[in-house]
């Protein structure tokens, strides 16, 4: 498939459904060290739903664009000792880089409207426009796109006519910048006892486990997954492997692992999260975007998912009840809920993902 002038690399497209003229398109991109090849179970019984799937690989994955030198220095690392004013250049910094992302997604989605002949948004009857989605770690990349594209011109195409929801699908609370726990919990990425180079591998296994949750912190399973069913990792044959896993970017000095390190370090989800869920002021320039006051954001959970995924719907869901009491201006957010999946839905149970992507139930099983 094309690389996209925006950079990011539409790796499948499945084609208008059926002759249909009022389909849904849905643009998915992918989390960390996994690229959309995840998503292929999805294409098939994209049909059905009357959806045109289009899965994205992020840049420096599989035939997107690698980031360049310039972008590269925007992540420099930043050291335990670093004073105030190497962490203020390091925020600035990584914002512009998320500024940078989010405009490539805008991008990409302005293309496939001017080039694709896609379908206007008709919320009122669930069809047309575009869904896009970013699951797991790519759901920065949806907070991104929300914050910043009232700064971003429109020209041909006027994206707000299009799109008519943004997904956040099954992410951990701090890619969507929500708050940690108050104790302690587990991640394979920072186990001092894992050496740094396997850490990618082990994180995988982890991430793609299933787990019996309580409703409490302390009844969650935090590290080690159940063996019935056992991790989607342990299952996949080399082959599927090789077509939907890439380690590189996870990997030290990669670019996703540059970008969670540097981003926990100065709070640049929380800041991102912040600017997507809560609505400025209308903006008055007519030659600038808005802030698609009326896209719906969805998040969509997965039951069975690895603990840091439910700790943050916990997040979310107080942040909404308490901003509603204090009259904040918040976008419009549902909460979905897929029963029985773990964090790979989209492979284990697509229909189950498919449903809680494009339709409108608030629990899928």
């Amino acid at each position: 498939m094309s690389t996209s002038a925006s950079g990011l690399h539409v790796l499948h497209d499945s084609g208008v459904p059926n002759g249909s003229s009022d389909y849904t398109t849905l643009v998915i991109l992918h989390g960390y060290a996994w690229h959309s090849g995840i998503f292929s179970r999805l294409s098939p019984l994209a049909p059905q739903h009357n959806t045109r799937l289009v899965l994205v690989n992020r840049r420096d994955y599989p035939g997107a664009r690698p980031y360049d030198e310039v972008d590269r220095r925007l992540l420099s690392s930043l050291s335990a000792e670093a004073d105030a004013a190497e962490i203020a250049a390091a925020t600035q910094n990584i914002n512009v880089w998320m500024a940078r992302r989010a405009r490539e997604v805008y991008d990409l989605l302005t293309e496939l409207v001017k080039n694709e002949n896609v379908p206007p948004a008709a919320p009122e009857k669930t069809k047309g426009g575009i869904i896009v989605a970013g699951w797991s770690f790519g759901s920065a990349w949806m907070t991104a796109l929300l914050a910043h594209v009232a700064s971003f011109d429109v020209n041909e195409v006027d994206l707000s006519a299009y799109v008519r929801r943004v997904v956040f699908l099954d992410p951990a609370y701090h890619t969507i910048g929500l708050p940690p726990p108050d104790a302690p919990g587990y991640h394979p990425l920072f186990d001092p006892e894992i050496p740094p180079e396997d850490r990618g591998r082990a994180f995988s296994n982890w991430v793609s486990g299933y787990y019996n949750h309580g409703d409490t912190f302390e009844t969650l399973q935090k590290k080690t997954p159940l063996q019935d069913p056992p991790p989607t990792l342990s299952v996949l044959t080399p082959e599927e492997v090789a077509r939907t896993q890439c380690l590189p970017p996870g990997a030290p000095g990669g670019s996703d692992a540059l970008l969670l390190e540097i981003g926990l370090k100065v709070g640049v989800f929380a800041a991102l999260k912040d600017s997507a869920l809560y609505l400025p002021g209308r903006n008055q320039d007519s030659k600038r975007g808005d802030a698609w006051p009326n896209v719906e954001v969805r998040h969509v959970s997965c039951e069975r998912s690895v603990w840091e995924l439910p700790v943050g719907t916990w997040a979310l869901k107080k942040e909404l009840e308490t901003a509603k009491q204090n009259g904040k201006p918040l976008r419009i957010v549902k909460m979905v809920l897929i029963r029985g999946a773990n964090h790979f839905a989209p492979w284990d149970a697509p229909e189950l993902a498919l449903r809680a992507l494009v339709g409108d139930e608030d629990e899928v099983q």
